[in-house]
């Protein structure tokens, strides 16, 4: 069994898939097909199970995708450790973030982490709280920014960094658009547009509607933030978006700020704790610590320090 092995049989366990497997790893798709049926010879076992569209692991497939995982974890740390000792600060980082989080923030802080270490590479990969705590566990991701309004699943480490303020989104045109302020039980005969189930963010609305009385009336449902802004533009109904969503381009929409009681999120750096960050992960999650703390700080914010 040789490590390349490993790494064609993980890539294609994460993408389901031989093809965009092979894009992924830069190689031609025949030659990763023979490496994985060559694998599958040596351990007299066969790791997927495949179809004309896509390819699922097998128990066993399984079984060996955990230990691979960990080997190409800490083949990745130590070889990092060793970039240090020869004075280079090198490496790749796969970040996961909710969306919002991408349209808001991180541009300018990747840009500065960039110019700070110009031999790390980030890879950036979006999507609902759902599906970044999966992507932690299968160790697709080393680490992520996600908001937990379910609380800190096993085996995941979390630190809260800040507190987003969040805010109801309304046409120009709405009831509600010249308002200084709003409060949240004066929702409960609006229509919504909701994000997808499995986003925190739609958790959120669910308990605050919940805390007041009532279930959030949901028209129309999207993953996307600019798509469901799109909506509440066209007067498709009402939403709750973080404040800032108002300070970039993009459909018109106004936002207004709850009062009695704020309603927050709590956005925090997640990783497994069980799996050894390598430097070039140790120096994102660093920088990104010290930068969105210091946001918390200017916030006045008194979250936790740990949860």
């Amino acid at each position: 069994m040789e490590l390349r092995q490993l790494r064609y049989f993980a890539a294609v366990a994460r993408r389901q898939h031989f093809t965009r497997a092979a894009e992924d790893l830069h190689v031609a798709q025949p030659a990763l097909s023979q490496q994985i049926a060559q694998l599958e010879h040596e351990l007299h076992v066969k790791l997927f199970d495949r179809t004309s569209r896509r390819v699922r692991l097998t128990d066993a497939g399984q079984t060996l995708l955990e230990t691979a995982e960990r080997i190409l974890a800490d083949v990745e740390s130590v070889t990092g450790e060793m970039h240090e000792y020869a004075g280079e600060i090198r490496g790749h980082v796969t970040l996961g973030t909710l969306q919002m989080l991408a349209l808001l923030r991180l541009p300018k802080l990747l840009r500065q982490f960039h110019a700070r270490y110009p031999q790390i590479e980030v890879a950036l990969r979006e999507g609902s709280t759902d599906e970044l705590t999966a992507g932690l566990r299968s160790r697709a991701i080393e680490m992520a920014l996600v908001h937990f309004a379910d609380g800190v699943p096993r085996g995941t480490v979390s630190e809260p960094l800040f507190v987003d303020e969040l805010g109801l989104a309304v046409p120009p045109g709405h009831r509600l658009a010249a308002r200084r302020s709003v409060r949240f039980e004066e929702l409960r005969d609006e229509t919504f547009v909701g994000f997808k189930s499995g986003t925190a963010i739609s958790r959120t609305l669910a308990v605050a509607a919940a805390a007041h009385g009532f279930a959030p009336k949901v028209a129309f449902e999207s993953g996307d933030a600019l798509t469901v802004r799109a909506l509440v533009a066209e007067g498709l109904g009402v939403t709750v978006l973080p404040r800032e969503m108002a300070e970039i381009a993009g459909p018109d929409v106004r936002i207004v700020p709850f009062v009695r009681p704020k309603l927050t999120r709590t956005i925090a750096l997640a990783h497994l704790a069980q799996r050894r960050p390598s430097p070039a992960t140790r120096l994102l999650g660093a920088f990104l610590r010290e930068q969105l703390q210091a946001l918390r700080q200017a916030q006045g914010d008194s979250a936790p320090r740990h949860a």
